[in-house]
C-alpha cells in the first residue's frame, strides 16, 4: 500500500470529498496541483502533509458527529 503522502492529489479528493475543504482551509490549489503527490504540494507550500491528515480526520469526525446527532430517522 502507498504512503498517504505519495497520492495524487486527484486520487484523494476522488476517495473523499471533504478533501477540496481541507486544501482550501489550507491555502492550497487544488485546480493547479491535481497530477501533483501530496508530497510534493506539501512541500511547495511548507506544509507538513501530517498536518492534512490532522484535518481530513477532523473533517470525517465532524461529519460522524452530525449524523449521531441527527439521529437515523432524520439522515436523507
Amino acid at each position: 500500500m502507498k504512503n498517504f503522502k505519495e497520492f495524487k492529489m486527484r486520487e484523494i479528493v476522488k476517495t473523499d470529498l471533504r478533501a477540496m475543504g481541507v486544501f482550501k482551509k489550507l491555502g492550497i490549489d487544488y485546480d493547479n496541483c491535481k497530477e501533483k503527490t501530496l508530497q510534493e504540494v506539501c512541500g511547495k507550500n511548507q506544509i507538513n502533509p501530517e498536518l492534512v491528515l490532522d484535518y481530513m480526520a477532523e473533517a470525517i469526525l465532524n461529519d460522524l458527529t452530525w449524523v449521531d446527532h441527527k439521529g437515523p430517522n432524520q439522515i436523507h
